[in-house]
Order: structure tokens, then C-alpha cells, then sequence
């Protein structure tokens, strides 16, 4: 569920890793997206945006 077909080669630790595909989770879980977002506890935000919106 979310894990790319093809995994980034592991010699590679440079490149990020892919994202999950959350949208597609919550649809095969019958939930939107943003309620397996926020059940998950995981931002949905990039790491810059987080950094906008602190106090």
C-alpha cells in the first residue's frame, strides 16, 4: 500500500525517498485523504511550509 513498485536502488543515499502515495491509501482503506493524513500524524505540509507556520 503506497510502496512504489520499484524501490530506489539502496546504493544510492543521495535521493530522497519517494513519498507514499497517501491518496491512494486512503481510497483502497475507504477514508479520505486527509483523515489518514491526520490519523497517521504525518504533516501534509512540505518540511518549508511547516517552517512558515510556526509561531
Amino acid at each position: 500500500m503506497g510502496v512504489p513498485a520499484n524501490p530506489p536502488n539502496p546504493g544510492d543515499r543521495n535521493q530522497r525517498p519517494p513519498r507514499p502515495d497517501f491518496k491512494a491509501v486512503a481510497a483502497k482503506l475507504g477514508v479520505t485523504e486527509q483523515q489518514l493524513i491526520d490519523a497517521l500524524g504525518v504533516g501534509g505540509a512540505s518540511p518549508q511550509e511547516n517552517r512558515l507556520n510556526q509561531p
